[in-house]
């Protein structure tokens, strides 16, 4: 199946506006906290909590939208923790999974990124995989589902309808998979939320 592209153009757009909206907010805090304003206190606790956000947001959207670089599970772990809402999403990594080449580890960190945004209300996002089988991300917990347009763009459909700030991740991924020669499904049919299957590229 040969999915449809986002627009050269399009899609760095979209980015740029999902990071500039993501970095925001703590920039704001930082502002606040560090009492910029005339008269305004300065909040050293919150002041840290900000930067600490700033820290491992800037960290997570360079190792998922950057050049690839090697990643072990506990940095994967790690980066996720600057998740927007990571205090609702737990990531739990199933023992014994094989260890993914430098792309792959890019697809699969962007894959669990995708996954906390289908819990608006919190849960788990899991990542398993058995030997010789595609890895499967699933969601899990109260009001599951995949962001608007990605079921769309898996398909086949217009991938306009994940052209927006708040749905780039729908767009990039598959794009990401295709330059990797690595392919992005859903396990239909399975009880609950359909989990997503990344295949490696074939050797």
């Amino acid at each position: 199946m040969t999915m449809p592209a986002v627009s050269d153009i399009s899609l760095p757009r979209l980015l740029a506006a999902r990071l500039t909206h993501d970095l925001s907010g703590p920039i704001g805090t930082l502002m606040a906290a560090a009492g910029t304003s005339p008269g305004a206190p300065r909040n050293d606790e919150l002041l840290a909590e900000a930067l600490d956000t700033m820290r491992l947001r800037t960290r997570l959207y360079a190792a998922a939208f950057g050049p690839p670089e090697p990643l072990g599970w506990q940095d994967m772990l790690d980066l996720l923790a600057g998740v927007p809402g990571a205090h609702r999403i737990t990531f739990q990594l199933h023992p014994g999974l094989p260890v993914p080449a430098d792309g792959l580890s890019q697809l699969l960190l962007g894959a669990m990124m995708l996954g906390a945004e289908a819990l608006p209300r919190g849960g788990t996002v899991t990542l398993m995989a058995a030997p010789s089988a595609p890895y499967m991300v699933l969601p899990d917990g109260a009001g599951a589902r995949w962001p608007h347009g990605f079921v769309d763009v898996l398909a086949g459909l217009s991938p306009e309808a994940a052209q927006t700030p708040r749905g780039v991740l729908a767009a990039w991924l598959p794009a990401l998979a295709a330059t990797l020669r690595c392919r992005i499904t859903m396990a239909m049919g399975a009880p609950g939320m359909a989990p997503i299957l990344v295949q490696p590229a074939p050797h």
